[in-house]
Protein backbone atom coordinates (compact mmCIF):
# COMPACT_ATOMS: atom_id res chain seq x y z
CA UNK A 1 0.00 0.00 0.00
CA UNK A 2 3.14 2.02 1.20
CA UNK A 3 4.04 1.70 -2.77
CA UNK A 4 0.92 2.69 -4.27
CA UNK A 5 0.75 6.04 -2.72
CA UNK A 6 5.00 6.78 -3.26
CA UNK A 7 3.55 6.18 -6.98
CA UNK A 8 0.75 8.46 -6.92
CA UNK A 9 2.63 11.03 -5.12
CA UNK A 10 5.67 10.72 -7.76
CA UNK A 11 2.54 11.12 -10.14
CA UNK A 12 1.39 13.97 -8.56
CA UNK A 13 4.51 15.82 -9.01
CA UNK A 14 5.28 15.32 -12.46
CA UNK A 15 1.31 16.38 -13.32
CA UNK A 16 2.02 20.01 -11.27
CA UNK A 17 6.13 19.82 -12.56
CA UNK A 18 4.39 20.46 -16.52
CA UNK A 19 1.59 22.52 -14.64
CA UNK A 20 4.68 24.69 -14.13
CA UNK A 21 6.23 24.63 -17.13
CA UNK A 22 8.14 27.82 -18.24
CA UNK A 23 5.20 28.79 -21.69
CA UNK A 24 8.12 31.01 -22.82
CA UNK A 25 9.96 27.71 -23.91
CA UNK A 26 6.93 26.46 -26.13
CA UNK A 27 7.95 26.22 -29.34
CA UNK A 28 5.63 25.22 -32.86
CA UNK A 29 8.21 22.77 -34.60
CA UNK A 30 8.35 21.75 -38.41
CA UNK A 31 9.27 18.10 -37.84
CA UNK A 32 9.51 15.30 -40.21
CA UNK A 33 6.67 12.96 -39.74
CA UNK A 34 8.97 10.14 -39.85
CA UNK A 35 9.61 10.84 -36.17
CA UNK A 36 6.02 9.78 -35.30
CA UNK A 37 5.54 12.49 -32.72
CA UNK A 38 2.50 12.26 -30.38
CA UNK A 39 1.08 15.92 -30.75
CA UNK A 40 1.44 17.01 -34.29
CA UNK A 41 -1.10 18.76 -37.02
CA UNK A 42 -1.12 18.35 -40.52
CA UNK A 43 0.50 20.63 -42.93
CA UNK A 44 -1.80 21.45 -45.66
CA UNK A 45 -0.24 19.37 -49.02
CA UNK A 46 2.44 18.16 -47.17
CA UNK A 47 2.96 13.98 -46.98
CA UNK A 48 5.94 13.85 -44.85
CA UNK A 49 6.05 16.82 -42.49
CA UNK A 50 4.06 18.35 -39.71
CA UNK A 51 3.14 20.88 -37.23
CA UNK A 52 4.78 19.81 -33.83
CA UNK A 53 3.82 21.39 -30.40
CA UNK A 54 7.48 21.36 -28.47
CA UNK A 55 9.53 23.19 -25.73
CA UNK A 56 12.58 23.83 -24.80
CA UNK A 57 14.32 21.42 -22.61
CA UNK A 58 16.55 22.67 -19.51
CA UNK A 59 20.01 21.69 -22.42
CA UNK A 60 18.42 23.96 -24.79
CA UNK A 61 17.36 21.16 -27.12
CA UNK A 62 14.12 20.85 -28.62
CA UNK A 63 11.59 18.26 -27.56
CA UNK A 64 8.39 16.86 -28.61
CA UNK A 65 5.39 17.29 -25.82
CA UNK A 66 4.00 13.45 -24.71
CA UNK A 67 -0.13 13.13 -25.73
CA UNK A 68 -0.44 12.66 -21.75
CA UNK A 69 1.37 15.75 -21.10
CA UNK A 70 -0.99 17.87 -23.85
CA UNK A 71 -4.12 16.50 -22.39
CA UNK A 72 -3.05 16.56 -18.47
CA UNK A 73 -2.24 20.46 -19.79
CA UNK A 74 -5.95 20.79 -21.15
CA UNK A 75 -4.06 21.89 -24.45
CA UNK A 76 -5.64 23.15 -27.58
CA UNK A 77 -3.77 23.87 -30.87
CA UNK A 78 -5.23 27.21 -30.73
CA UNK A 79 -4.19 28.36 -27.39
CA UNK A 80 -0.54 26.48 -28.09
CA UNK A 81 -0.27 28.17 -31.59
CA UNK A 82 -1.24 31.60 -29.84
CA UNK A 83 1.15 31.32 -27.00
CA UNK A 84 4.19 29.83 -29.15
CA UNK A 85 3.74 32.84 -31.69
CA UNK A 86 4.73 34.95 -28.63
CA UNK A 87 8.38 32.44 -28.30
CA UNK A 88 8.87 33.14 -32.15
CA UNK A 89 12.64 33.18 -32.62
CA UNK A 90 12.83 35.06 -36.50
CA UNK A 91 14.57 37.75 -35.33
CA UNK A 92 17.91 35.98 -33.78
CA UNK A 93 18.89 34.85 -37.73
CA UNK A 94 20.40 36.76 -40.58
CA UNK A 95 19.53 36.06 -43.87
CA UNK A 96 22.43 35.86 -46.75
CA UNK A 97 21.34 37.03 -50.29
CA UNK A 98 22.36 34.83 -52.97
CA UNK A 99 22.48 37.32 -56.29
CA UNK A 100 23.21 35.79 -59.82
CA UNK A 101 26.11 37.57 -61.84
CA UNK A 102 23.85 40.31 -62.58
CA UNK A 103 22.93 41.19 -59.23
CA UNK A 104 19.57 40.08 -59.05
CA UNK A 105 18.30 38.05 -55.73
CA UNK A 106 17.89 34.49 -56.59
CA UNK A 107 17.33 33.30 -53.35
CA UNK A 108 18.03 33.54 -49.40
CA UNK A 109 19.97 31.39 -47.13
CA UNK A 110 19.80 30.94 -43.63
CA UNK A 111 21.97 28.79 -41.75
CA UNK A 112 22.21 29.25 -37.66
CA UNK A 113 23.75 26.81 -34.98
CA UNK A 114 20.51 27.30 -33.20
CA UNK A 115 18.10 24.25 -33.58
CA UNK A 116 14.90 26.83 -33.59
CA UNK A 117 16.49 28.07 -37.12
CA UNK A 118 13.23 25.66 -38.70
CA UNK A 119 11.14 27.31 -36.63
CA UNK A 120 11.49 30.99 -38.01
CA UNK A 121 9.17 30.10 -41.00
CA UNK A 122 6.31 29.72 -38.64
CA UNK A 123 6.71 33.06 -37.15
CA UNK A 124 3.90 35.35 -37.86
CA UNK A 125 6.85 37.92 -39.59
CA UNK A 126 8.64 35.55 -41.32
CA UNK A 127 7.04 36.82 -44.52
CA UNK A 128 7.17 40.88 -43.57
CA UNK A 129 11.14 40.06 -44.00
CA UNK A 130 11.09 38.62 -47.34
CA UNK A 131 7.92 40.90 -48.85
CA UNK A 132 10.04 43.93 -50.23
CA UNK A 133 12.90 41.15 -51.41
CA UNK A 134 10.56 38.72 -53.08
CA UNK A 135 7.25 39.95 -53.22
CA UNK A 136 3.57 38.55 -51.38
CA UNK A 137 4.46 34.85 -51.43
CA UNK A 138 7.69 33.23 -51.33
CA UNK A 139 8.53 29.22 -50.97
CA UNK A 140 10.55 27.42 -48.52
CA UNK A 141 13.09 25.15 -48.30
CA UNK A 142 13.79 23.56 -44.76
CA UNK A 143 16.28 20.45 -45.49
CA UNK A 144 17.07 20.69 -41.57
CA UNK A 145 16.84 22.08 -38.44
CA UNK A 146 19.44 24.33 -38.49
CA UNK A 147 18.87 25.92 -42.49
CA UNK A 148 15.84 27.58 -44.33
CA UNK A 149 16.51 28.36 -48.00
CA UNK A 150 13.89 31.07 -49.09
CA UNK A 151 12.81 31.68 -52.85
CA UNK A 152 10.58 34.05 -54.67
CA UNK A 153 6.65 32.99 -55.38
CA UNK A 154 6.76 33.42 -59.08
CA UNK A 155 9.88 33.12 -61.68
CA UNK A 156 11.55 31.27 -59.08
CA UNK A 157 14.16 28.84 -60.20
CA UNK A 158 14.14 27.30 -57.44
CA UNK A 159 14.31 23.61 -58.93
CA UNK A 160 17.59 24.23 -60.05
CA UNK A 161 18.87 24.18 -56.34
CA UNK A 162 17.86 20.90 -56.18
CA UNK A 163 21.14 19.24 -55.56
CA UNK A 164 22.45 21.89 -52.69
CA UNK A 165 18.73 20.92 -50.64
CA UNK A 166 19.61 17.63 -51.29
CA UNK A 167 22.53 17.69 -49.32
CA UNK A 168 21.77 19.57 -46.61
CA UNK A 169 19.25 17.03 -46.24
CA UNK A 170 20.66 14.17 -46.31
CA UNK A 171 24.01 15.36 -44.54
CA UNK A 172 22.24 16.32 -41.40
CA UNK A 173 21.30 14.62 -38.41
CA UNK A 174 18.13 16.16 -38.34
CA UNK A 175 16.65 16.50 -41.02
CA UNK A 176 13.30 18.07 -41.26
CA UNK A 177 11.95 18.02 -44.90
CA UNK A 178 12.44 17.73 -48.98
CA UNK A 179 9.03 19.23 -49.07
CA UNK A 180 9.20 22.92 -50.71
CA UNK A 181 6.57 25.01 -49.56
CA UNK A 182 4.27 28.78 -50.24
CA UNK A 183 4.25 31.21 -47.54
CA UNK A 184 1.67 33.90 -48.16
CA UNK A 185 -0.56 35.72 -45.79
CA UNK A 186 -3.23 32.68 -46.49
CA UNK A 187 -0.50 30.29 -44.47
CA UNK A 188 1.69 27.41 -45.33
CA UNK A 189 1.50 24.72 -47.45
CA UNK A 190 3.12 22.16 -49.43
CA UNK A 191 3.34 22.65 -53.09
CA UNK A 192 6.09 20.07 -53.70
CA UNK A 193 9.13 18.05 -53.19
CA UNK A 194 12.78 17.93 -54.54
CA UNK A 195 13.19 14.28 -55.44
CA UNK A 196 15.85 12.30 -54.52
CA UNK A 197 15.94 9.66 -57.64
Amino acid sequence: MGRFFALAALALCAVSGWAQQDQAKWHLLIEPKFMHPEVSMPISGAKSTVLVAGYMDADGDPQYFAKKDWDGQGLNWDTFRDRAAQNATEKKFHAELIRDTHKVVQYAAITSEDPLAATMILSPDFLKKFKDIFGPTVLVSVPNRFTVFVFPGLASDYQNYAPMIIRAYQESTWPVSLEVFEISDAGIKAIGAFDTN
